[in-house]
């Protein structure tokens, strides 16, 4: 019975010992198993690089975004001069052009070109050429022999400078009538102030007669124009001369047309030039 009870208390230590062994085990390879989740120094790494990352999507966003509004103000500019310049070179390139009602057979001019007035196109700032007329004799289409001129605009004072001058048989887009009648026979006037730039001073042919210049329609061309003035070929010297006033012919006490207009443009401080070309009707062809 004794060696029974012994064979027993072995088997019961046995197990204990099993179990004990068993839970040695687990906790080994609880232990060897990796661990989920991240380290603090990993964490403070990733917000790092995120970091980094969002910086320089922000700094590449901003940057574009500066390059686009420079881009746009250049663009403003340059296309505002230019839009200017051809509005009144088109304007004036189709001054004193009339629609005949019927074809007349205006003779041809017999007036013979003064070899003094005749000067290469080549010397021309910006190497603009002149304006030059056909004979359109026979033709619906008539032109007035001197297109733009010189005049003043009703109310004008005496001893204030004639404006340039010059009619179209309709009106552009750009003149707004209140009426909403149609504008036939627009006189225009191009009139210039420091504080305010450029203008135009018009009225229709079937509009009431103006005795005043508040009678007149004034339309903005352009706020940015800062200098309005006009290029003379000088025949003595053979030489071209800017004024800042219109030149009084030495042969006549009238002012002298000028063979450009010199527009000066100013925008956050740049400055752009452009010359509009004074059309000069000529049956004659211009001499190289």
């Amino acid at each position: 019975m004794q060696e029974l009870k012994k064979i027993k208390t072995d088997r019961k230590g046995l197990k204990a010992g099993s179990n004990r062994l068993q839970n040695i085990q687990r906790f080994k390879s609880a232990a060897a198993m990796p661990k989920k989740g991240f380290t603090i120094l990993e964490v403070i790494l990733a917000i790092a690089i995120t970091g980094f990352l969002l910086a320089g999507a922000t700094s590449f966003v901003v940057s574009v975004s500066n390059i686009w509004l420079e881009r746009e103000e250049r663009h403003f500019f340059e296309d505002h001069v230019d839009g200017v310049s051809e509005f009144l070179k088109a304007s004036l390139s189709s001054a004193g052009q009339e629609i005949a009602l019927e074809s007349s057979d205006t003779p041809k001019s017999t007036q013979e070109p003064n070899p003094d007035e005749i000067t290469p196109v080549a010397d021309a700032p910006n190497n603009e050429r002149g304006t030059q007329a056909t004979d359109k004799s026979g033709s619906l289409l008539t032109v007035s022999e001197q297109p733009v001129d010189w005049a003043k605009p009703p109310g004008y004072a005496s001893y204030q400078d004639p404006l340039i001058h010059f009619r179209l048989s309709s009106a552009p887009p750009l003149l707004v009538n209140e009426e909403n009648a149609p504008a036939v026979g627009i006189d225009l006037y191009l009139y210039f102030e420091q504080d305010e730039g450029l203008s135009l001073l018009w009225l229709s042919s079937i509009q009431e007669e103006s005795e005043d210049i508040d009678d007149l329609r004034r339309t903005q061309i352009s706020s940015l124009v800062t200098a309005v003035q006009y290029v003379y070929w000088d025949d003595r010297f053979e030489k071209w001369e800017i004024e800042d006033t219109p030149r009084e012919d030495e042969n006549t006490d009238e002012f002298a047309l000028p063979r450009f207009i010199k527009l000066t443009f100013e925008y956050e401080g740049e400055n752009k030039e452009r010359f509009i070309t004074i059309p000069v009707p000529s049956i004659h062809a211009i001499l190289f």
